[in-house]
């Protein structure tokens, strides 16, 4: 038990902010990544008719085929057009984490999520507005608007 250094037992400080590091990159760049596939699946491979369990989902765009289709183009643009800007701009943020203290790193990663997660409410808001200007409860074409933006 002489040679039995209690010391030894607890992590090194540069290894846990090596891991601290890591972890707040894995953290800051999984909400665009996982923003960017949604959009492309719901652009790319959208379910055909509305269900319950796949595809974008607004009381909106459940009533019709044609207004369902519409709103996952409208959802896969939006959201892909988000976790792109979003993958870029935090990736160039998270570059940025190796030269920042370790109380700086997670205030920025913290301030990055509240971000990344306005930019989806404000883009999934804008989605749903949309359904509802072109499209009634129903699931009817809102003329006035469609002519509307093909006079501009």
């Amino acid at each position: 038990m002489d040679d039995f250094d209690i010391g030894s037992l607890i992590p090194s400080l540069d290894s846990l902010l090596d891991k601290l590091d890591l972890l707040l990159r894995i953290l800051v760049m999984a909400g665009p990544l996982a923003l960017l596939g949604l959009g492309l699946y719901y652009f790319l491979t959208p379910p055909n008719e509305a269900n319950y369990s796949a595809g974008y989902r607004f009381r909106y765009g459940m009533s019709r085929v044609k207004v369902w289709r519409f709103m996952q183009r409208i959802a896969g643009m939006v959201y892909s057009a988000a976790g792109l800007v979003l993958t870029v701009v935090m990736a160039i943020i998270c570059i940025f984490f190796g030269k920042m203290e370790a109380p700086d790193m997670v205030w920025t990663a913290a301030k990055c999520i509240l971000w990344e997660l306005g930019i989806v409410a404000a883009a999934t808001a804008a989605i749903n507005i949309t359904v509802m200007v072109f499209y009634d409860r129903q699931g009817n074409d809102r003329k006035e608007m469609r002519e509307l933006f093909k006079n501009l």
